[in-house]
């Protein structure tokens, strides 16, 4: 899989991430946008010691979903915050 890679407050592209594969509960989304928001400019600078994929801002679609197949095709965002 191709994608940036945030490592030691280096953005880099990459083409040997391996691919996802979605757990039970879980689903595997295709990219279709991302943004880089102000906290990736900030991890960029050093603010935290993050290793991986930045960009957590997403819309996307649904492409597997083991335990719910029919959400396949479903359009999809994503949401760093989890609420009770």
């Amino acid at each position: 899989m191709r994608g940036a890679w945030l490592q030691h407050q280096s953005l880099t592209f990459r083409t040997d991430l391996p691919e996802p594969r979605p757990a039970g509960h879980e689903a595997l989304v295709q990219v279709l946008l991302a943004g880089l928001c102000s906290t990736d400019l900030e991890l960029l600078r050093g603010y935290y010691p993050f290793q991986g994929i930045p960009g957590h801002e997403f819309v996307g679609r649904i492409v597997e979903a083991p335990d719910r197949p029919a959400c396949i095709g479903q359009r999809v965002v994503g949401d760093i915050n989890v609420g009770c």
